[in-house]
């Protein structure tokens, strides 16, 4: 391939380079490799992935070979796929990422569900929701466009990942539905008299032990202060659950994204803050516990 791509050779049509690319990802032990060229491919054409099949026999200009040459060269490397094209699809919406942010996963659509569904019970009724560690703003961008008659705030320590946020609300039309503030977890609202109705997050919560033994495209890749949880894996959930009560209303919400392996941890941290009720934890798509879910005393 390498010699033809250098000449724009006409025999590299589409379907050619799927094939080649796929065998070749295999090869080098990548992930997913058939999607994973789907994807690259069609950023570099601008088409969407079921088009590639729909012109499988289109040929490729000697620009259009070089950069997607580039792009298998980084994705052999171990680079994640978002961060080649740029781009993550989470909720049926494209949100732009950069490794300043954390690729949303789909696990994560568990706590959209759960934020959601507490949103809808108080429909006629706007609330307050802020989202702790927002990274590229995909969690309250979504909050924002299913249900825009409630109020939406987003923290986030780093102020890269937070213009990544900005620009993604700008994208989605939603810069007038959230405002985003710079500071660590709650740092930058204790001081306001209005409290929550919602507070959500997904917090780092890798022990530190394990991060080296992680994929190479997340150890290498991706922002290590969004992945690491401290010795334990707890100590930014443990920091949200202490403090996040003094900011909500009473009976309103907290919920939080955790490790599959680390429910009765949390249930314990929540027994110690004490503050909360109705603990309850749920299930993601694979049968794991994912969000535990808490509402503030109501005295």
């Amino acid at each position: 391939m390498q010699n033809q791509a250098a000449t724009g050779d006409k025999d590299w049509n589409i379907l050619k380079l799927l094939q080649w690319t796929t065998s070749y990802f295999k090869s080098r032990g990548i992930e997913n490799p058939r999607a994973g060229a789907e994807i690259l491919l069609a950023s570099v054409l601008q088409l969407e992935r079921v088009e590639l099949y729909v012109r499988h026999d289109l040929p490729l200009s000697a620009e259009e070979l070089g950069r997607f040459k580039e792009m298998i060269r980084r994705r052999a490397a171990g680079e994640p796929v978002a961060y080649i094209v740029g781009r993550r699809e989470f909720w049926s919406m494209d949100f732009a990422v950069t490794p300043a942010v954390l690729i949303p996963r789909p696990e994560t659509e568990c706590l959209v569900e759960a934020a959601l569904q507490r949103l809808e019970k108080n429909a006629a009724h706007g609330q307050r929701v802020l989202e702790l560690g927002t990274g590229c703003g995909a969690v309250i961008l979504v909050l924002a466009a299913q249900a825009p008659q409630h109020e939406f705030f987003a923290s986030d320590a780093s102020a890269a990942a937070l213009g990544v946020a900005r620009n993604n609300a700008c994208t989605h039309g939603l810069e007038e539905n959230v405002r985003f503030v710079c500071g660590n977890w709650l740092d930058p609202v204790h001081n306001r008299s209005a409290r929550f109705d919602m507070i959500l997050s997904n917090p780092p919560y890798i022990r530190r032990s394990l991060i080296d033994h992680l994929q190479v495209e997340i150890r290498r890749f991706e922002p290590l202060a969004a992945l690491d949880g401290g010795e334990d894996g707890l100590r930014c959930l443990e920091k949200i659950i202490d403090a996040a009560a003094g900011c909500l209303r009473a009976g309103g919400h907290l919920l939080l994204e955790i490790g599959h392996d680390q429910k009765e941890a949390v249930a314990a941290m929540i027994e110690r803050a004490g503050g909360y009720e109705d603990v309850t934890f749920l299930q993601d798509y694979g049968g794991h516990d994912r969000v535990a879910s808490m509402r503030r005393q109501i005295k």
